[in-house]
């Protein structure tokens, strides 16, 4: 490692080095040749007695558990440092991200409404919306609160600042379908949420997919909860709402602002695809733990897909319901083929 010294002229007064200069000093090997901002501003954010730490965490837990520990997850790593979010997301590019697809869907509604599209929907899909659309952002909501405690216990910064922000998309999505919803109220009446919330809580449809948020808010493990999260219940249900019920819905409805909404959720999911993709890659293609690390991923498959595709199975009703009358058994066995081949390069099955 090397720092740049000042260089000082003639007169005397020094100049400090060019910032190339200055970022010759790297305390951690970059994916390229060099490291982007990416990693300038994310890796060693999170502190570690197996890096730069001179001596042991100096805060621990009542029950003598250190700050970070590494047996919260059944899955194993020699450095988990060295793991790259394929992304490269930070704070400034996840913001960035958000407000383009909230500006987005505000001049999709202000262009509708400026040529009187809203008040031209079929009454028929405005009433499938206000009896179905706001439960959906009840899933988000319940995968936002675990994903936010998932993070914390994170064996690296690379890691648990895309978890963080896989978060943080739930957040937004949630907020964009309860906003959207008002939007509606101003050309055909009320959107109510605590309808939406009651029939989360109560109405047959919805009682696996809020089984299993709140099984999952049990979990201890990290690890175990991204799996569920968004290798089980995201591929098979999450795609199953967003796309094929209203992304889909709203196109075959002659509505321009519903699939607006829902596709900025999708465009977010390509990115926590990705991730997770990399993660799985980088587990079981370790050298020594990628054996166990196969053998656990596909525990954790053979426990949640099972309730997953039970809850994305009880959707049927909400498809039947809907006024285009779309061929359920046709989009579920779309996102069960694309799971299938995601999963597949990893040597982990979804048959079981």
């Amino acid at each position: 490692m090397s720092v740049t010294p000042p260089v000082h002229h003639e007169g005397g007064a020094p100049t400090g080095p060019s910032r190339d200069e200055a970022r010759t000093f790297e305390w951690f090997d970059p994916s390229g040749r060099r490291a982007s901002h990416y990693e300038d501003v994310t890796v060693d954010t999170q502190p570690s007695p197996e890096r730069h730490l001179g001596r042991e965490y100096s805060v621990f837990f009542e029950d003598g558990r250190s700050t970070w520990d590494s047996r919260s997850t059944a899955l194993r790593h020699d450095d988990w440092f060295a793991f790259r979010d394929p992304n490269e997301l930070w704070e400034r590019t996840f913001y960035q991200g958000g407000a383009s697809y909230e500006r987005q869907i505000e001049e999709t509604i202000a262009v509708a409404r400026g040529d009187g599209q809203p008040a031209r929907l079929r009454p028929e899909w405005v009433e499938y919306l206000r009896a179905n659309l706001q439960q959906e952002a009840f899933v988000e909501q319940g995968l936002w609160l675990v994903l936010a405690s998932a993070a914390r216990d994170a064996l690296s910064d690379t890691v648990a600042h895309f978890v963080v922000f896989d978060a943080g998309f739930k957040q937004r999505q949630a907020q964009a379908v309860v906003l959207y919803a008002m939007d509606l109220e101003e050309d055909h009446g009320e959107f109510p949420i605590e309808a939406a919330r009651q029939s989360w809580l109560d109405d047959e449809p919805w009682q696996p997919a809020r089984a299993y948020v709140e099984r999952l808010a049990t979990v201890a493990d990290w690890a175990e909860v991204l799996v569920a999260a968004n290798l089980c219940l995201e591929p098979v249900l999450g795609v199953l709402l967003r796309r094929e019920l209203y992304e889909r819905g709203g196109a075959t409805n002659e509505d321009t602002v519903t699939p607006v909404i829902f596709h900025a959720a999708q465009t977010e999911w390509q990115k926590v695809n990705r991730f997770m993709a990399a993660l799985v890659g980088f587990l079981v293609g370790h050298e020594t733990h990628g054996a166990h690390n196969r053998e656990v991923l596909q525990g954790w498959l053979d426990t949640w897909l099972p309730q997953a595709r039970a809850a994305a199975e009880a959707l049927e009703p909400l498809f039947a319901a809907r006024p285009d009358e779309p061929d359920f058994g046709a989009a579920r066995a779309l996102v069960e083929g694309e799971l299938a081949a995601s999963l597949e390069p990893f040597g982990l099955r979804v048959d079981a």
